[in-house]
């Protein structure tokens, strides 16, 4: 059974590494009322799998965290006119976005 999960992060977002046991780590988001736990699996091979899991969440939460600040660096998000650009690539959307009118507004 698939599961689908949406955090949209709230002012008391926050990640920590809790150990509650010696040897029992485990990587605890929260957001609001939303948690999420992310432990090691009990059988064979499952540290190794948590180790690749986790390594390759800090480098997409890397890539998210410079993806967002990229596209607000000139200006608030302007979801209206992002919504408009569904269809479009991350690099037009960049072009897009990166457009200043002389009025002041993000696009072209």
């Amino acid at each position: 059974m698939g599961m689908y999960l949406l955090l949209q992060p709230e002012e008391d977002a926050e990640s920590a590494l809790v150990e509650r046991a010696q040897g029992h780590p485990s990587l605890v988001i929260t957001s609001g009322d939303a948690r999420l736990t992310v432990q090691i699996a009990g059988r064979e091979g499952g540290a190794q799998l948590a180790i690749s899991f986790a390594r390759e969440l800090a480098q997409s939460a890397t890539q998210f965290a410079d993806r967002c600040e990229a596209l607000t660096k000139l200006a608030p998000l302007d979801f209206e006119h992002l919504s408009a650009l569904v269809n479009t690539t991350p690099d037009e959307v960049n072009a897009l976005t990166a457009l200043k009118r002389e009025d002041g507004e993000v696009g072209q």
